[in-house]
């Protein structure tokens, strides 16, 4: 908890600073396309049919860096709780996600209007995971990995005020690291955003 207050506060006063800093703030529903594979008796892969994605949501704080002319480089610091069903279980995994993308913001289109569009990946710390079974809840967060990285894309608007910005956009989120622990189970994130954010 320490290093995150940290963190959030390192992108306050960045922002004091420079002017080629805005801070945003971020709230956004997602998809999740958590599919389970096991391996079978003769040691293929096999893909859990039955289960299902989940809904899920993050938010947090964004910081984008302008670099050039309508370009930006995109971080921030996010908390995603995200779950997938299965047919033996149901199990949300809280991550911590650190977005880096390059970001292109255009020009007005219309009045106060801009396009963007980003792409990059973000590095991911697994911080808790809980499974439901039978009507329990427990904790398995030592059958997770603690690290992994996402490849990410999406695009939207941004409308300007005269305090800031609100921006609209949708993004996708493909897991490059398996999020099981279990050499015979692999869990593969994946997930779909609707991105509201609003820059200071």
């Amino acid at each position: 908890m320490k290093k995150i207050v940290v963190l959030l506060a390192l992108f306050v006063s960045i922002s004091a600073w420079s002017q080629d800093f805005k801070i945003g703030l971020t709230l956004a529903p997602t998809i999740n396309f958590n599919k389970l594979q096991y391996k079978d008796a003769d040691d293929k892969w096999v893909t859990d049919k039955d289960g299902s994605g989940g809904l899920g949501w993050k938010g947090g704080l964004l910081a984008d860096y302008q670099f050039a002319d309508n370009y930006y480089l995109h971080s921030g610091l996010l908390i995603h709780s995200k779950a997938f069903d299965s047919d033996a279980t149901d199990m949300s995994v809280t991550t911590l996600e650190i977005p880096l993308a390059l970001k292109l913001r255009s020009k007005e289109v219309t009045d106060n209007v801009h396009i963007t569009g980003f792409f990059g990946g973000t590095f991911d710390l697994n911080v808790a995971a809980k499974a439901k079974a039978e009507g329990n809840e427990v904790d398995v967060k030592d059958t997770i990995n603690t690290f992994g990285m996402s490849f990410m894309a999406g695009a939207g608007a941004e409308y300007d005020l005269d305090f800031g910005s609100i921006g609209l956009g949708l993004s996708y989120h493909l897991g490059f690291t398996d999020i099981s622990a279990d050499d015979q189970v692999k869990i593969i994130p994946k997930h779909l955003a609707i991105d509201i954010v609003f820059y200071f």
